[in-house]
Order: structure tokens, then C-alpha cells, then sequence
């Protein structure tokens, strides 16, 4: 019930923003996003490898009755592609029109204009590698700031260490994507990383993206009893181990993941454009 309300909020939203019958194409910005690179990888990679994993994903499921922490961010993380487009809206981010994007959306109410579909696959794959590096990488990190400052506060190394690592590999994984031509930031804000095909800000939606790093790796401590707190908040530990517990705390993340990145990625960027940032021609 609550993932339908919450599917309901999403598709509303998007339909209450949705000028595609009247809206002008913008200019486009040929000198960043023609002749992307690895085109293929953009086009059929991503998909091949979002269904490699799903299927690797179910399999370790049904064996172990029980969906991996991996898996349920790999899951949750698919479901929230919708809020790309409303973000790059906030941070002037403009796709390449030549890969396969949804057909006849190109509202431009608080949205950029092109929507590649391969938004669905790489939000799930992206999430799924964060998942490893913040139950992983992150608390290794922590631990050897907690040795280096014994009496600092290990949540506040753990924030700390989720918001270095996550920025780091956000900025990285920007840098090649727009290097690659598949996207730009065409108005960066603040200091930038330019290129031949595309630009990235180091501000601008990276900083306000590692809020959602730091809320996930919060989320993802576990009690005493192997319990996660968004978990424990919806009574979800309290039901049976089987399908409907698994069930539910699918649906658990999936709200927490849509709720987070919402309030880091486009509530924060658009309010902040809105605000205190420029109009502008290519993301209008």
C-alpha cells in the first residue's frame, strides 16, 4: 500500500510537470555532446549488465531466501531513475540525444529536456556498487580514522568517511561519463572539471548528493540483533522470516532510498536554481 501511494506521488508529480505537447526544443550543445565515445556501452551495456545482475541477484535470493543487502540497494536503486530529470533541471545537465530516450517526454516544466532510458539500468547498477563501497570501503575508512583520532565520535567518522569516499567516486564517475560525451553539465556552477565533451561542477549537485551518502550509511548500521533502523521504524523485524518479511523490507528501502534522494538530488536543486541560480537556454 505504501509503495503504491508512494508510485502514485511519483507518476502525479511528473505528470502535474509535463509540458511535452507544447514545449519548443531547446538549443542543443553540439559542441560537447557530438561524437560521444563508446557509444555502445551507453546504448546496450548498461542494460546487459543491469540484467546480468538482476538475475545473479534472484538467483542468490531464492537459494538464500533472504534478498542481500547488494541486491535490495541494486532494487531500490532502479526505482528511483525518476528523480534524474527534475535533478538535472536543478544542476543544468543536459543527456546526448543520440542513445534510446523516452519518446515524446521531453517536459520541460523543472526537467531537462532529452530522458535516456538507460537511467533506469545505471541507477540500479550505480546504487548496487554504492551498496559495496558503503558497507564495505566506508566502514574500513571509519576505522582507520577512529585509530588515528581515538576520541572522535565514530558516527561522526563514519559521516565523514561516507561523504570523502562517496564525493571522490561521484566526481570520478562524472569525469568519465562526461569526458565520454554522454552528458554535460552546460552551465557548471562554481569550480568546474572541463573537457572536450562535457563539464562537471565540484559543487553542484555533488555536495548536496553526499547528504544522501551520509543518510544511507547511517541506515545501513545494523543493532545488536542484525536489525537495520528504517527496518525497526516500519516493525518490519518483527514479522515472520520468509517472502512477506523480505517483501516488506524491500518496500521498506525502496521508500527510504526515494524519500533520501529526493530531498538531496532535486527538492534541494531546483529550490536552490530556483532561488539563487540563473534561467538558462539549454535547460530551460
Amino acid at each position: 500500500m505504501v509503495v503504491a501511494v508512494l508510485a502514485a506521488i511519483v507518476v502525479g508529480t511528473l505528470v502535474l510537470t509535463d509540458n511535452s505537447a507544447t514545449v519548443v526544443a531547446p538549443p542543443y550543445p553540439h559542441d560537447h555532446l557530438d561524437n560521444p565515445h563508446l557509444p555502445w556501452l551507453w546504448g546496450y551495456g548498461f542494460q546487459a549488465i543491469w540484467t546480468a545482475m538482476f538475475i545473479l541477484f534472484a538467483i542468490q535470493t531464492f537459494r538464500a531466501k533472504k534478498i542481500s543487502m547488494p541486491a535490495m540497494l541494486f532494487l531500490a536503486g532502479t526505482t528511483m531513475f525518476w528523480i534524474e530529470w527534475p535533478a538535472d533541471w536543478g544542476s543544468y545537465l543536459v543527456y546526448n540525444r543520440e542513445f534510446w530516450t523516452f519518446t515524446g517526454w521531453t517536459s520541460t516544466w523543472y526537467q531537462t529536456y532529452t530522458k535516456p532510458v538507460i537511467a533506469i539500468f545505471g541507477y540500479g547498477i550505480f546504487f548496487a556498487v554504492e551498496c559495496v563501497i558503503l558497507l564495505k570501503l566506508v566502514p574500513k575508512v571509519s576505522a582507520l580514522l577512529q585509530r588515528a583520532v581515538p576520541k572522535a565520535s565514530p558516527t561522526v567518522l563514519l559521516v565523514v568517511s561516507a561523504m570523502a569516499v562517496f564525493y571522490a567516486i561521484d566526481i570520478l564517475g562524472e569525469r568519465l561519463m562526461t569526458v565520454a560525451g554522454w552528458y554535460s553539465y552546460v552551465e557548471a556552477v562554481g569550480p568546474k572539471w572541463e573537457s572536450a565533451h562535457g563539464t562537471l561542477s565540484f559543487v553542484w549537485p555533488a555536495i548536496p548528493f553526499m547528504l544522501f551518502a551520509v543518510f544511507i550509511s547511517l541506515t545501513l548500521r545494523e543493532d545488536s540483533d542484525g536489525n537495520y533502523p528504517n527496518e525497526k521504524l516500519f516493525k518490519v523485524h518483527t514479522l515472520t522470516p520468509g517472502w512477506q518479511r523480505e517483501s516488506a523490507r524491500l518496500a521498506v528501502w525502496i521508500i527510504t532510498m526515494n524519500i533520501a534522494i529526493f530531498i538531496a538530488q532535486p527538492l534541494i536543486l531546483c529550490v536552490g536554481r530556483a532561488l539563487f541560480l540563473h534561467d538558462s537556454v539549454y535547460v530551460p
